[in-house]
């Protein structure tokens, strides 16, 4: 345990000023630095200590404030010359004329160990509480808003602390907690907490220290505090963990009754006692806004991105007669156990508000209820969440059902491709679906005639997101869909499709009537985009390099890995097309290792593959036939910045060739030469992105990189190490 000390229980000074920032604070962000220029009165020192590049990074942030409006200096203290910078009389000068301090983002550690080295504190940082007790602002980004508290988070991730529990060794996997400069009283402080998914290592880390609350930050947004008066500025909010009444017992994995808020942009409270006073434009959800009655099918991995602050939406804009709870599910493939998040909104206790501007939906939750747990006896692994998460109305699938994935629209591939591709169908009649188009009357005639010009008969079933409430009610065309024998979903964006078909988050009737379609016997063929929505988690959207660099993204409007539910009737991993011209091998990658899931199967241009046998044996077919990501060996760790992934196999099946996810049976019906070069090319755009470990030339001191590693097992299989930093350097 790491017990708070008996000083950081002490009285607040209602004259502290603070603005904890979530890390990758926008230099367009102007609320917060308002905000920050009003607290300051205008001067600001900046302190680029905690930054592995302290040089570039104070430069950068001097910069940023003087656009702003702010009169500000760089502090060049750093962990190497704080022998003489942190005992300056002129430095601590600077600190009495100025009032108020910044600390950039960068390794916690290189703080204390700049201001408070050997747990002893020096003459700066005594300056800075002096200036800060004065009335001074008191801002700091990622890892400069976690050494705030006194109990302070070095490492580690949710999954770490959940699965691994606490360490005190840096090389160990698990939650590594140390202590804090101790500037802020109310609790312990957290950031980059939706976009990392560090709720559930706040949640742990509260029951090692003993501490009651907790202050969880996201990015590019501030709590800023005046006093006791506080308000949330920026792009998302702040998780505030209530653990007074909770069960924490970290011995047995469970933390039980949890209370949670979530507090949003523009919403205000007090402190100490964390009163909230949601913003004007927030009121209560209206009938016509209630999108959800049932828990998700698809599970996203409980501690990935954005994942259980999407839960919570879920269950605010919820039905509370019919859905009040929810779980995330995480999986420890070493060995099968299972964790699990859960969320409760409890009637007549939470209280959930929403605005809608604009830019889309906002949300304040409040008092709801978070439990964690590991299952130690799921020894088989996460089966019940696959067929939670598989769409076929929970009958057993027709032999005779299969998914067919085109990498490309068979209309605008060559003849003999055409034909194989058909040849693959037998007769009609084939419906077509083309919601994912923004001309969906047009793409879907364009299909309709392509197979009636191949004898196939065809038509068009007439859907779109606009009305697919109104095909709920047309019995007759559900009753058709359920009998069609093939149903082509055009290809455009992946995402309008999804939202058709899952009508405000919830399974349509249309949905519901191809899925038993599927189950039947149907064969359900999705060309281009769409073959990205029928996996259970559709990647929508990000190249190779922002996944692997950025990770996963809240929205199309931000660099990274685009995550979200798909449909989830192909139960053989994440899918993704065009591998080649896209050059998306990278972010296939990287959403097996965010997600944790063991396979990414990745279909190429002009290609095909036919899932059979509950899309768990895979055959190849068209011109190249596709890729397939394993890392169900893979060695993945979610690090503090970024994801390590260690033996991820990568294969190319050629056209004919077979592969049964089940067992691992291989069938090679092609001669492997004949598309070694394509392979080769594949794999050369995923090492392109970054820097080869083996490469004794190359400099493997810029921790910002991607570092990859390749080992070569046969003609067409190859083994990947990726480490995949996400440290900025305007953290």
């Amino acid at each position: 345990m790491l017990p708070l000390s008996p000083s950081s229980r002490g009285r607040s000074n209602p004259n502290l000023k603070f603005a904890i920032i979530g890390g990758r604070l926008e230099d367009d962000n102007r609320q917060v630095y308002r905000e920050m220029r009003r607290l300051s009165g205008g001067k600001i020192l900046v302190f680029p200590t905690a930054s592995s590049v302290p040089d570039e990074v104070g430069e950068e942030q001097v910069d940023v404030f003087r656009m702003h409006g702010f009169e500000t200096e760089l502090m060049m203290v750093t962990d190497e010359n704080y022998r003489d910078t942190a005992f300056d009389p002129a430095m601590i000068k600077k600190v009495e004329e100025y009032g108020s301090v910044y600390f950039t983002g960068g390794d916690q550690s290189k703080l204390l160990a700049a201001l408070k080295p050997g747990g002893k504190e020096t003459p700066l940082l005594k300056a800075i509480r002096t200036a800060h007790k004065n009335g001074g602002l008191l801002a700091g980004s990622s890892a400069g808003a976690a050494m705030m508290s006194v109990p302070m988070i070095v490492g580690g991730t949710s999954y770490e602390a959940m699965f691994h529990g606490y360490t005190e060794d840096a090389d160990e996997p698990g939650l590594l907690l140390g202590k804090g400069l101790g500037f802020f009283p109310y609790g312990l402080v957290d950031q980059h907490v939706i976009k990392r998914g560090r709720l559930a290592r706040m949640v742990v880390a509260l029951s090692h220290t003993r501490t009651k609350r907790a202050f969880g930050v996201d990015e590019n947004t501030a709590m800023i505090i005046d006093g006791k008066h506080g308000q949330v500025v920026g792009e998302y909010g702040v998780f505030f963990i209530d653990a007074r009444e909770a069960k924490l017992n970290p011995a047995d994995n469970t933390f039980d009754n949890v209370r949670l808020s979530y507090v949003d942009d523009g919403d205000e409270f007090t402190l100490p006692g964390f009163t909230v006073q949601p913003a004007e434009s927030k009121r209560r959800v209206r009938k016509t806004e209630i999108a959800y009655r049932a828990p998700a099918r698809s599970h996203r991995n409980a501690f990935g991105a954005y994942a259980l602050y999407d839960l919570i939406a879920r269950l605010v804009l919820g039905d509370q007669a019919s859905y009040s709870s929810d779980s995330l599910l995480a999986t420890d493939p070493k060995t099968s156990r299972v964790a699990r998040a859960t969320v409760t909104r409890k009637k007549g206790v939470s209280r959930c508000l929403v605005s809608t501007p604009a830019d889309g939906l906002r949300m304040t939750a409040l008092r709801m209820r978070l439990s964690l747990e590991v299952d130690e006896q799921l020894s088989t692994g996460v089966e019940s969440g696959d067929d939670r998460s598989a769409r076929s109305l929970g009958m057993d699938l027709n032999e005779r059902s299969r998914i067919i994935l085109l990498g490309s629209s068979p209309l605008y591939t060559e003849p003999q491709d055409q034909k194989d591709f058909l040849r693959t169908l037998g007769d009609g009649p084939v419906g077509v679906l083309a919601a994912a188009s923004a001309e969906a009357k047009r793409t879907a005639g364009e299909h309709v005639q392509f197979f009636k010009d191949h004898g196939i008969d065809a038509i068009d079933l007439g859907i779109t997101i606009d009305n697919v409430d109104y095909a709920a009610k047309d019995t007759d065309l559900l009753d058709r869909i359920e009998d069609m024998r093939t149903i082509f979903l055009c290809g455009g964006n992946q995402i309008r499709l999804v939202e058709t078909l899952l009508h405000r988050g919830e399974e349509s009737a249309v949905l519901r009537a191809i899925a038993s379609a599927y189950s039947h016997g149907a064969t359900i063929v999705a060309s281009s985009g769409a073959v990205s929505a029928l996996s259970r988690l559709m990647i929508a959207g990000g190249s190779s390099y922002e996944a692997m660099r950025y990770g996963v993204a809240s929205d199309l409007g931000h660099q990274g890995l685009v995550i979200q539910e798909g449909l989830g009737l192909l139960k053989a991993g994440v899918a993704d097309q065009n591998l080649i011209s896209g050059r998306r091998l990278g972010r296939l990658i990287s959403a097996c290792a965010e997600e944790n899931e063991a396979f990414g199967v990745g279909v190429c241009d002009e290609s095909a593959v036919i899932a059979t046998k509950s899309s768990r044996e895979l055959t190849a077919a068209g011109r190249h036939g596709f890729v397939l990501v394993d890392t169900s060996s893979s060695d993945m760790r979610q690090g503090q910045d970024g994801f390590v992934a260690k033996d991820v196999r990568v294969r190319m099946f050629a056209p004919g060739d077979r592969v049964n996810l089940t067992t691992g049976h291989i069938e090679r019906a092609s001669d492997p030469a004949r598309s070694s070069d394509l392979f080769e090319r594949m794999i050369s755009d995923v090492m392109r992105e970054g820097i080869d470990l083996d490469d004794d030339k190359a400099d493997h001191s810029d921790r910002h990189a991607i570092r990859i590693r390749l080992r070569r097992e046969e003609t067409l299989t190859a083994m990947l190490d990726l480490e995949c930093s996400r440290e900025e350097h305007d953290d």
